[in-house]
């Protein structure tokens, strides 16, 4: 069963927990303290007062010489106590004064009263019945030697000193992981990051980042090893497509020709479109871009559509430009290809995001379909009878992901499919050199 109460980050939890040692600690080193500090000398006083009160006040072992000298020995003597009312006794001081009462009370065998005097140096004033009225002076001598504002000083500061030492090493082992979410952040948005350090700090943190450093180096050599091979796909299979393409013009036969070349154009569209998704762009750089720059410039290729924009002014966003124009096309495309005219795109401001929306006057989507419309290779029922890979969504997720953002389907109330991008505008992208300096 989860612990819900327990706090969410590493920080926290190792606060907790280093709040929580220092908390038994002082607890078990008080109970020690006052266990073979403080009751031996109140058992040794409540002797000492019973003992004085025996000589003082008891026919039967009456000896005032005796408890002349025991007095000046002591320091407890018969006298009257100042104008003190029962029961003001600090409530530091009432575990003491509690304790020396029950003491002697034990040994008289009868009820006790005591009134506490705070001086300089604190007295109980102690009487009983058999005391004839009359009262004994105690001074507390073992407790002036362990002063209560020094107790009080002791038990506040070396906790909190502690507290503060555990909080700066578990910020010290928190760091590191830190910086390992950042640069895991980068590496999975595809972006080259460099190595962290993996030799100034503690050994299980350095093994860590030894084993970041050497996936991100394998990372890396995949990233390579398929470019090559998207370079060799690119080369390869269009090169004959081409030739096909030119053959099929020659065919006599117009209908089988044409036939013949829009298999031919859907094959290398459909191509395109692996190519494209698995060009993710993370070679590419980002910069401060207008998006309605953009969405201008992609509906200018889409002339031939009918498109109405709804552009109002929004800020400058971190965008990989290439790849989010790539993006623009995708939905353009998507929304002429699987809907009905026209198409609109809008783009407005809402709290921290910049929120772009794309949407067609079509039928829409069934609305189990849509949570896997997202998804490589899945098609609405629509698509199914239209030419296509399935990987249009697919693509604009994955640079949507790349850029921080959010991305919504859904059926529009009035018709048709409509997709929402939200971009934080408060989402940077950390530059590979930038973030150099942070995972040192």
């Amino acid at each position: 069963m989860r612990l819900y109460l327990l706090p969410r980050t590493a920080f926290a939890r190792s606060a907790m927990v280093v709040g929580l040692v220092i908390f038994l600690t002082q607890v078990l080193t008080l109970w020690f303290f006052a266990r073979n500090a403080y009751l031996p000398g109140i058992r040794e006083y409540s002797r000492l007062t019973v003992l004085q009160a025996e000589l003082s006040f008891f026919e039967d072992t009456l000896d005032l010489e005796g408890a002349r000298r025991l007095g000046d020995t002591t320091g407890i003597i018969v006298g009257d106590p100042p104008g003190i009312e029962d029961g003001q006794v600090p409530w530091i001081t009432r575990p003491v004064v509690g304790s020396f009462r029950g003491e002697i009370q034990r040994q008289l065998e009868e009820t006790v009263f005591v009134r506490f005097e705070d001086s300089r140096r604190p007295v109980i004033w102690v009487t009983a019945a058999s005391f004839n009225g009359k009262w004994l002076r105690v001074p507390m001598t073992f407790f002036r030697d362990y002063d209560r504002y020094l107790l009080v000083g002791w038990g506040l500061t070396v906790p909190l000193f502690a507290i503060i030492a555990g909080l700066l090493i578990a910020r010290g082992l928190n760091r590191p992981l830190k910086r390992l979410e950042q640069v895991a952040l980068v590496v999975g948005r595809g972006d080259p990051v460099p190595p962290l350090d993996d030799d100034s700090g503690p050994k299980e943190i350095n093994e860590v980042n030894k084993a970041f450093n050497r996936m991100t180096r394998e990372l890396a050599q995949a990233q390579r090893d398929r470019a090559l091979l998207l370079a060799g796909v690119s080369h390869d299979l269009r090169t004959p497509l081409t030739r096909l393409r030119l053959t099929a013009e020659f065919i006599e036969d117009k209908e089988l020709s044409a036939g013949v070349i829009s298999d031919i154009e859907d094959m290398d569209a459909i191509l395109g479109q692996f190519i494209g998704f698995i060009r993710d762009g993370a070679d590419e750089v980002a910069s401060y871009e207008n998006i309605n720059a953009l969405v201008d410039d992609v509906c200018s290729k889409f002339d031939h559509l009918i498109l109405r924009k709804a552009l109002e002014e929004v800020p400058r966003l971190m965008l990989k430009r290439l790849t989010f124009k790539r993006l623009l096309s995708n939905l353009v495309g998507n929304a002429a290809k699987y809907g009905e005219p026209p198409v609109e795109i809008s783009t407005c401001l809402e709290g921290q995001d910049v929120v772009l929306r794309v949407r067609d006057h079509g039928q829409g989507v069934r609305d189990e379909d849509i949570p896997t419309l997202l998804q490589p290779f899945s098609r609405g029922e629509k698509a199914r009878t239209v030419t296509g890979s399935g990987l249009g969504l697919a693509i604009v997720k994955r640079i949507v992901d790349m850029h921080h953002g959010q991305i919504l389907l859904g059926n529009h109330p009035e018709g048709g499919l409509q997709v929402e991008i939200r971009l934080p505008v408060t989402g940077r992208f950390v530059q590979p050199e930038a973030l150099s300096a942070r995972v040192r």
